[in-house]
């Protein structure tokens, strides 16, 4: 009897233990944290003397195309073809900035690629800033089948520049309570980056965000954070706030990549409109007409521009529809110029 229960015993422990491991070993990190927020140099030109420049917002979708956070595992000349097209759309517009969000570092999704540095290097920039919020040694996702499992992941936030970076930092925002302990240690960091470029001089703060996805509550809270955020760094500079805020005035409800169905009821990019310091790039009421996701057929507007119209003035803006469907969402463009009594503040 006891060499049965021994036997029971092993039989039912070493699993458990072999789970263990695997989970731990899984979502653990693969690189130190302290690079989390790293700003990188490149050779390039020097930027000419300009008096007004151009921003872009990009969600990359780490150039998955319409296959983003799906079971589906696009070869290699897949990802390629979608680089090429992303970097012809960003190229056509001149960007002197551009911020990115889910775009991959050396992950095997995307088959190893630092996007980042390709990206800085193809448009030639002068500067790069990232701003991790996803490191895994093994991302068991989508669940089904194994084989499309992300498996190691690098990942995150990044801003481009032509002009020097002179700060960078990431901020973590609030995360959703209401899941397991399995899903929090697997799941993505929200990240509010927060960038200080130079531009002839005069220095810029750029908030580079992508906000929660899935629930409301968590996302309209760091909404709020992030136009606060941005007003108290409109105190000292002018500031621009970028990025995928994953709220759209006319989507109540979507059907997201995992078939569950998620409601939308505060909308709460509302929260970024109720500041009386920062002013949409695109007028509220010509936000249908510069749809951003899907990529193939835009129904929404996920992708936004704020700014602060006390130090800057927008000078034009449009949806670079010429990307594509290199990624789920389309990039949108703003060109900007510093207020002439600026100097005066």
């Amino acid at each position: 009897m006891k060499i049965f229960l021994k036997g029971l015993g092993l039989l039912v422990g070493l699993p458990t233990v072999a789970i263990a491991l695997f989970f731990f070993w899984a979502s653990a990190s693969t690189t130190e944290q302290q690079t989390y927020a790293d700003v990188f140099e490149y050779d390039a030109p020097a930027p000419a003397v300009k008096s007004s420049y151009t921003i872009v917002s990009y969600n990359i979708g780490y150039l998955s195309g319409l296959a983003n956070n799906t079971a589906s595992k696009p070869d290699r000349s897949f990802f390629d073809q979608n680089l090429q097209r992303a970097i012809a759309a960003l190229a056509a517009v001149s960007p002197d900035i551009v911020g990115l969000q889910e775009i991959d570092l050396n992950a095997k999704r995307s088959y190893q690629v630092n996007q980042v540095e390709t990206l800085a290097k193809s448009l030639e920039m002068s500067a790069g800033a990232i701003a991790i919020n996803w490191d895994k040694n093994y991302l068991p996702f989508p669940t089904w089948p194994p084989a499309a499992h992300f498996g190691r992941i690098l990942s995150g936030q990044a801003l481009l520049s032509h002009y020097p970076i002179e700060k960078n930092s990431r901020i973590v925002l609030e995360r959703v309570a209401d899941k397991s302990f399995i899903y929090k240690a697997f799941y993505l960091e929200r990240l509010a980056q927060v960038s200080q470029v130079s531009l002839d001089g005069q220095p810029l703060v750029v908030i580079n965000v992508h906000l929660e996805a899935f629930e409301e509550g968590t996302r309209v809270r760091q909404t709020r954070f992030v136009r606060s955020l941005a007003e108290e760094y409109a105190q000292t500079f002018p500031v621009i706030v970028i990025g995928d805020f994953n709220s759209a005035l006319n989507r109540p409800s979507f059907v997201a990549a995992d078939g569950k169905t998620y409601q939308e009821s505060q909308f709460s990019i509302q929260e970024m409109l109720a500041s009386d310091q920062l002013a949409s790039a695109v007028l509220e009421a010509q936000w249908n007409s510069n749809l951003t996701f899907p990529s193939d057929r835009p129904k929404y507007k996920l992708d936004y521009m704020f700014y602060t119209p006390s130090t800057l003035e927008v000078l034009n803006t449009q949806v670079l529809s010429a990307a594509g469907e290199s990624s789920d969402h389309l990039p949108v463009m703003t060109e900007f110029r510093f207020k002439a009594s600026l100097s005066e503040l």
